[in-house]
Parts: C-alpha cells; sequence; structure tokens
C-alpha cells in the first residue's frame, strides 16, 4: 500500500529538526532521538582525542634489532598488543605510522605469526585470499618471498562496497607499494588469480603459508566462514601456516549476525573450531579470548568510520582522525578483530616446533 498524502507529510514532520514555522519539533519520540548524533559525535571525538594523547606511548616504544619471539596466539585485538615491540617493529618493516587501528594490528599480527613459525624466510611461498590493495604481498615480495594474491573477480564485486572503498584489486599493480619493495623484485614474486573463497581451486599441496584479512566474514555465513578456513589448509603444505583476521563480536553469546554480507563470529564459534581442528590433527594456537583492560579497550567506536579510495597510504594512517578505533559497532553488536593462527598436521600427524629463524635484511 502506497503512504497517503497525510501520512508523507507526518514523516515529514516527524524527521525534521524545525516544523514549518520553524518552531523546534516537539513530538516526544523526536525529541528522545534528536541528540543521539551529537552524542555519538561527543564520544568519538573524546576517544579520538584520547588516543592522540596516548599515541607518545606508541613512539618511545624500542622496536630497534631482530624481531622477537612472542609466542602469538590465536587472539583479539587489545590495547596492550598495540603498546609492544612486536606491533612498533611491524608498523617499521612496513613503513607507517603506528596509531591505534585495528587495522594495523591486523598486518603486524599476520606477519608476527608467520615469523614466529619460520615462514618469513627467502624462497618460501604463500597465498592471500581476498587480498585488496594491502601491503603484505609487496612486504613478502621484498623478502623475496613468492606470493599469490588473490580476489573476487570484478563482475562478483559489484554493488558490494569493496572496490569503492579500496578493499578490492582488480589487477596485480594493486598491490604494488613503492614504498615497501622495488618493482622489479615485486614483478619477480607476486602473481594475482580471481578466486571465490567458498570454491578454492584445487592447488594440491603447494604452499607454505597462507592468509587473509578481514576477508572469511564476506562469504555469506558463519558456517560458510568457518567451512574457508579448513577449506584453506587444503593448499598448504604439511605443517604450514595459516593466519586470518576476522571479525569478532566479544560482547554476546549467542545473539550475533548471519547470513549476511558481513557476519560476527561468536566466541563459541572459535571454540568449535579449535576442536573441529584438533580432530584432524591440526592446532589452532590458543584461543586467548582476554578483549584487554586498556583504556581504549573500553572504547567502542561508532560509524561513520574513516575508509577512503588511498586508506593504505602512509598519508592517511599520518594525518588520520581516526586514531582509535580497536573496538566498534557493527550494526548494534560490540567488535573487535580476532586473529587466528592454525599450524597444519604433517603427514605424520605431528605437528612441529616453531622456530625463529635470523630474520632477513
Amino acid at each position: 500500500m502506497k503512504p497517503t498524502r497525510l501520512a508523507r507529510g507526518i514523516f515529514r514532520e516527524l524527521k525534521g529538526l524545525v516544523g514549518s514555522s520553524e518552531y523546534p519539533n516537539t513530538v516526544d519520540l523526536w525529541c528522545a532521538l534528536k541528540e543521539i548524533p551529537l552524542i555519538k559525535l561527543n564520544l568519538k571525538n573524546f576517544g579520538y582525542e584520547l588516543a592522540r594523547q596516548l599515541q607518545p606511548r606508541l613512539e618511545a616504544i624500542d622496536y630497534s634489532g631482530e624481531p622477537q619471539g612472542h609466542d602469538l596466539v590465536s587472539k583479539p585485538t587489545t590495547q596492550a598488543d598495540m603498546e609492544s615491540s612486536w606491533f612498533r617493529f611491524w608498523c617499521n618493516q612496513l613503513q607507517v605510522a603506528p596509531i591505534y587501528h585495528r587495522k594495523l594490528w591486523e598486518f603486524a599480527f599476520v606477519l608476527q605469526a608467520l615469523y614466529e613459525h619460520g615462514i618469513l624466510q627467502s624462497g618460501r611461498d604463500g597465498i592471500g585470499f581476498g587480498c585488496g590493495q594491502e601491503p603484505l604481498a609487496s612486504y613478502f615480495a621484498s623478502k623475496n618471498m613468492k606470493a599469490l594474491v588473490t580476489d573476487l573477480a570484478p563482475e562478483q564485486v559489484a554493488g558490494l562496497g569493496w572496490a569503492e572503498s579500496g578493499q578490492h584489486a582488480t589487477s596485480l599493480e594493486q598491490a604494488f607499494h613503492p614504498h615497501i619493495v622495488a618493482k622489479e623484485l615485486f614483478d619477480a614474486n607476486v602473481s594475482h588469480q580471481y578466486i571465490d573463497m567458498n570454491r578454492l581451486p584445487d592447488f594440491g599441496k603447494t604452499f607454505d603459508f597462507c592468509w587473509s584479512v578481514c576477508a572469511l566474514e564476506h562469504v555469506g555465513s558463519i558456517q560458510k566462514g568457518l567451512n574457508f578456513i579448513e577449506n584453506a589448509l587444503n593448499v598448504l603444505k604439511p605443517g604450514g601456516i595459516a593466519v586470518h583476521t576476522t571479525e569478532y563480536n566479544y560482547l554476546s553469546e549467542e545473539k550475533t549476525i548471519d547470513n549476511w554480507p558481513t557476519v560476527l563470529f561468536l566466541r563459541k564459534h572459535f571454540e568449535e573450531l579449535a576442536t573441529r581442528l584438533a580432530q584432524k590433527g591440526h592446532t589452532m594456537l590458543g584461543p586467548d579470548f582476554e578483549i584487554g583492560d586498556g583504556v581504549l579497550d573500553k572504547f567502542i567506536d561508532l560509524p561513520p568510520y574513516t575508509l577512503g579510495k588511498s586508506w593504505l597510504s602512509q598519508e592517511q594512517w599520518k594525518d588520520s582522525n581516526q586514531t582509535a578505533h580497536l573496538k566498534l559497532s557493527v550494526d548494534g553488536f560490540a567488535c573487535t578483530c580476532f586473529g587466528i593462527v592454525i599450524r597444519k598436521a604433517t603427514s605424520q600427524g605431528e605437528t612441529p616446533g616453531h622456530p625463529h629463524p635470523e630474520f632477513p635484511a
């Protein structure tokens, strides 16, 4: 039934800050709601200002010398991680200014986990899923490692918003970051392929490692995301390492978002995954569900969020006003990133140790 002209007029009156005579809108519902955008703005401004005042902590952290092992396990983003020497080390390696932002944590988490398991060495071979324009492939190439970056085909991405926000790579060139690696070294080590994460090709046990950064929550459902994690192990050699990050709904035990373009995983999903993988001889390190007790662990960022076309550029990180983004609201649920580290079983059903190799210059 189409709304009547009278109904449309009532709706306009309900939505307006002022009425037709420029008097303040005094409808009870509007009085209760009209301050909410300003409350959100105040919260965001105070949270970001707090992070700016804490910024000297990040800049003062000693990250010189070789990276160190920290026995990283599957876990959520925390302020303590951001203020660690390993986070600062990898920001320096990626040549980005450190800020309290979960996206930078994801990149650092992947690199630290791979380092701790002896993967960051010349000649290693990896595959990334849903890579977009992230800098990891360029970094791997700078260490003379092979990397296959994959993404959905352009016709499958249309209308989802990823291409518009710089989170999708339609060509190999968009994975190239000249401040990290020379073009010749990148071209020699990085390749590109369109892949649907719900229908992985049969690569065989080809790769030493695989990774994905906030991609598996976009494959259609929670179950499909969990299936992807298991299926991705099929591309790894025995003893290979998989590192993924995704969305973690950390304040809810049962209610969450599923069967949607972005789904939110609960603690029980990660626990069930760990059990299922163990039954097949694989090891999911941890998991640890402590969300942190720092002041920024208690700040839940609210939309709208900053995400632009050049979202990976050094300048945007350095000048960004969005300096406190560890926890956030996704459709009313409090979420953060959750990093997953999996060691695939060897052919003998045993899992190897994880040496800390000499870090390549």
